[in-house]
C-alpha cells in the first residue's frame, strides 16, 4: 500500500528515498531545502483575504473580551510566524473566525498544537458540531452551556468495572450527529464516556514505556528495573538542550524543541495528570522499535528494500496515530521528518533512537547532553 501525500509531502518525502542520507544531509535539508507549512501560511490558505488580519482581530477581540490592540499584535505575530497560539480555546476562536467548518479546522490544530480535535473532550465536540454547522463562536457556547449538564466526564484512573470507550469510536459515532437534537442525545448516552484524556494513547504510553524501565522482561540479559528520572535522561534526552529558554534558538529548533518530553511530564502522565502527548508517543515508538514490532513484521523480508520498509512504518506507524486520535505522519512537519528519517533502516544494523539522536545532536550542534544507556 502506498502512502498518500500531498504534492509539498511528497516533495520532502522524496528526499528520504533512494540513496542513503546521513545526519548532516538530513540537517542541512532541514535548514535550506525542506519546504514546512508555518502557522501564517495555513491561515492564509483557509482565508486568503488581504484583511484576514483585521478580521481574525475583530472576531477574537468579540469572541474573548480581550482589547482589540492586544489581540492585533498578537495576530500580527501569527502570521509573521514570530509565534503560536498554544491555548485550544484561543485555536478554536481563530476556526469560527474563519469559518474554518470541522474538516479543515483540523489543520488549524495540527499547526499548532501536537493533536486535533479531541473527540472524546465534551467541549470539544460541541465546538466540532458549531463548525460542522456553521455555528458562530457565541453560539457554539452558548450550546455548550446548555449541553453542560449532560457532558459528564469518565472519572480518569478510576477502575468503575465498565469497558473503557476509545476516542477513535467516539469519533466515528459522533460523525453521524446532523442536528441539536442529535447533539445532545450523543452526550446523553454517553455520559461518563468522555474525558479530556486519550485512553488509547494512554495504554500504548504505559506498554512502551514499560519496555524502558523494564527491558529485562523482554529479553534474555537481566537488567535492573529503571525510574521516570532514568528514562527520561538516558532515553529520551535525545541531546535536545534542556534550558526553558527559547531565545537563542532558530524557528525550526523550536519548533522540534517544543513540548520535548522530561520525568516531570513522565510522571504526570502516569498518574493521568496530563495528557499522552504525539510527540512522546512517537519518542517511545523510535526508541523500542525492537520491541514495539514482531521481528519477523519489523525487519521485513530480505527482498524488501529500505524505501518500502519506510512506507510500510510509515503506514504502520500512522495506523497507531489514527488508534490514539492524533494526527498523523506529516513530512511538512520538521519533527515528524526526523522520525521518518529515523525509521528508515539502510540494514539490521541500522538503530532508529540512534539515528534520530544523531539529527538532533547536530541541530542542536551538540548543545544537549548524551544518552548514557
Amino acid at each position: 500500500m502506498k502512502v498518500e501525500l500531498t504534492e509539498l509531502s511528497g516533495k520532502n518525502f522524496d528526499f528520504l528515498l533512494g540513496e542513503e542520507k546521513t545526519p548532516g544531509q538530513i540537517v542541512e535539508f532541514l535548514k535550506k531545502d525542506a519546504q514546512f507549512r508555518s502557522f501564517g501560511e495555513i491561515l492564509r490558505r483557509i482565508y486568503p483575504g488581504e484583511d484576514l488580519g483585521a478580521l481574525l482581530t475583530r472576531e477574537i477581540s468579540d469572541a474573548s473580551g480581550e482589547d482589540p490592540a492586544s489581540v492585533g499584535r498578537k495576530v500580527r505575530n501569527w502570521l509573521k510566524d514570530k509565534n503560536i497560539p498554544q491555548n485550544r480555546e484561543v485555536l478554536f476562536q481563530i476556526c469560527f473566525a474563519l469559518g474554518t467548518g470541522e474538516e479543515r479546522a483540523r489543520d488549524v490544530f495540527y499547526a499548532a498544537s501536537e493533536n486535533g480535535i479531541h473527540y472524546r473532550n465534551p467541549k470539544e465536540l460541541v465546538y466540532a458540531f458549531g463548525l460542522r454547522t456553521g455555528a458562530s463562536y457565541q453560539e457554539a457556547g452558548r450550546l455548550w452551556q446548555a449541553a453542560r449538564p449532560l457532558a459528564k466526564e469518565e472519572e480518569q484512573g478510576a477502575d468503575t468495572g465498565k469497558t473503557k470507550v476509545y476516542t477513535k469510536q467516539l469519533r466515528e459515532a459522533f460523525s453521524q450527529v446532523e442536528t441539536e437534537e442529535q447533539l445532545m442525545a450523543f452526550l446523553q448516552e454517553h455520559a461518563g464516556e468522555l474525558g479530556t484524556l486519550h485512553n488509547t494513547a494512554y495504554e500504548k504510553f504505559m506498554k512502551l514505556l514499560g519496555l524502558l524501565r523494564s527491558p529485562g522482561d523482554y529479553t534474555d540479559i537481566k537488567e535492573k528495573e529503571y525510574s521516570i528520572e532514568e528514562v527520561a535522561d538516558s532515553y529520551l534526552r535525545m541531546q535536545v538542550p534542556k534550558t526553558k529558554g527559547s531565545r537563542d534558538f532558530t524557528l525550526l529548533q523550536k519548533v522540534i524543541k517544543r513540548h520535548w518530553p522530561n520525568a516531570t511530564r513522565l510522571v504526570n502522565i502516569c498518574n493521568r495528570k496530563e495528557d499522552v502527548s504525539r510527540k512522546i508517543l512517537l519518542l517511545l515508538y523510535v526508541i523500542t522499535e525492537s520491541f514495539y514490532e514482531e521481528e519477523e513484521d519489523f525487519w521485513m523480508e530480505e527482498e524488501e528494500d529500505p524505501d518500502t520498509i519506510l512506507e510500510e512504518r510509515f503506514l504502520r506507524m500512522n495506523l497507531l496515530l489514527d488508534s490514539c486520535g492524533m494526527n498523523l505522519l506529516d513530512p511538512c512537519n520538521p519533527f515528524d521528518y526526523v522520525i521518518l528519517y529515523a525509521m528508515k533502516a539502510e540494514n539490521e544494523d541500522d538503530i532508529a533512537s540512534e539515528k534520530l539522536e544523531q539529527v538532533l545532536g547536530l541541530l542542536f550542534e551538540s548543545g544537549g547532553e548524551k544518552s548514557s544507556l
